[in-house]
């Protein structure tokens, strides 16, 4: 496994900023990111990722439909090697500002 990650999920009231850094760390080999979701409140903020790269980082903004209920954060990345990873956290609506960080 090469693949390496980071997301960062911000929220400062309604406003979220998911910043993510998902990537091959061994260039030189044939494992390519086949799959990437980034989910808050279900909806997927990285819609426009291809299958078949190396890289892909980014800075994607959203609203919270309602800021005072908590909002679940989930991702998912996969190779074209027999791995993947997923995970899950809660933006928590009692907060004016939380986040929640992802990483290998």
């Amino acid at each position: 496994m090469s693949i390496k990650y980071r997301i960062d999920v911000f929220k400062d009231g309604r406003e979220i900023t998911a910043t993510f850094d998902v990537r091959v760390s061994d260039i030189s080999s044939t494992e390519l990111i086949s799959d990437f979701h980034l989910n808050v409140e279900g909806q997927n903020l990285v819609s426009d990722f291809t299958a078949g790269q190396k890289a892909f980082t980014g800075t994607r903004f959203s609203t919270l439909k309602k800021s005072d209920e908590d909002a679940t954060v989930t991702f998912d990345v996969a190779s074209n090697a027999p791995w993947s990873d997923s995970g899950s956290d809660v933006l928590r609506g009692a907060r004016l500002r939380d986040d929640c960080t992802f990483g290998n």
